[in-house]
């Protein structure tokens, strides 16, 4: 008998994209990942400067991708 040995490819996006999942945070999580208050992120969001994402219906996660692009060189930012 031989063995069977298959690979599986998986996508996990709807079009098309193949690369690595993004990593979901929860807001306490993010907060520590950036330092700011789960305050802080939920009004970054509600302003609309941070996406917010539902999963399930009911549960809110955060890119931490998107948290990561919060952290900019102090140079970047308006009024240094």
């Amino acid at each position: 008998m031989t063995a069977h040995t298959s690979t599986r490819t998986h996508t996990t996006s709807t079009t098309g994209q193949t690369g690595p999942r993004p990593r979901w945070l929860t807001y306490p999580e993010a907060a520590e990942l950036c330092t700011l208050s789960v305050r802080s992120l939920k009004r970054l969001t509600t302003a609309g400067k941070l996406r917010c994402y539902v999963v399930g219906g009911k549960v809110l996660r955060l890119k931490a991708s998107d948290v990561e692009a919060l952290i900019v060189p102090a140079d970047q930012c308006r009024g240094w």
